[in-house]
């Protein structure tokens, strides 16, 4: 269900790769196991990796000097002024709600520090976070609406949705305004057809759109 929203949305293809990766991680370490991840990540971007996004690449290209993704994810941080609140992570993190062992009340901890693996920018793990949480109460047979108002309500939460509502429309990488965007048009009609329409060649917010909507429809 999932990846055929990755399918849909994802028109460049790196986002589905990365969440394959974690989802193998996840069935291979019977959960989420950072030191697990960083390695495949790792692995993939030493050899067949594409479509990473710039954030993702510097911060493993750092890593291979021999310094820990800890050090990596702070230093390339510090290097672009704190402009590493990109939406990799929320594209990414999908998997992680459909792995049921995971409990509801974890995702948010789990996701933040995926995050934080590539992008260290509190905002990326905070919009990751709703991802993770929206793709479970879905998937858990509650309505769009409900999953966003649940979340919505979500004390951890409620300073990053407000974010998320007050950012802008557009068709750029930010992950406030990915998500602000995704939300925008999944509350209309032909969600996933007008995202692609409206997001260009860098195809930031359908990648949202697709996950969500494909649960949307299939649950």
């Amino acid at each position: 269900m999932i990846l055929n929203g990755y399918i849909q949305g994802d028109k460049n293809g790196g986002p589905t790769e990365l969440a394959k990766i974690l989802y193998k991680s996840l069935l291979a370490s019977n959960g989420f196991k950072k030191r697990d991840l960083v390695n495949r990540y790792y692995q993939w971007w030493k050899t067949d990796a594409f479509d990473t996004g710039p954030t993702f690449a510097k911060v493993f290209q750092k890593m291979s000097g021999g310094i820990t993704i800890e050090e990596a994810s702070k230093n390339i941080d510090k290097q672009l002024n704190g402009a590493t609140a990109g939406c990799g992570p929320a594209h990414r993190i999908a998997p992680i709600a459909a792995y049921k062992k995971i409990p509801t009340e974890r995702l948010i901890s789990i996701a933040r520090e995926e995050a934080a693996i590539t992008h260290y920018h509190p905002d990326a793990g905070h919009c990751s976070a709703i991802m993770a949480l929206l793709c479970r109460y879905l998937i858990n047979d509650k309505t769009w609406k409900e999953s966003k108002v649940i979340v919505s309500q979500n004390e951890d939460l409620i300073p990053t949705w407000n974010k998320i509502k007050n950012a802008n429309l557009n068709n750029g990488g930010y992950v406030l305004d990915v998500m602000h965007s995704a939300i925008y048009f999944l509350d209309r009609e032909n969600s996933l057809e007008n995202s692609l329409s409206f997001a260009g060649s860098a195809n930031y917010c359908p990648v949202i759109v697709g996950i969500i909507q494909s649960i949307i429809k299939n649950s």
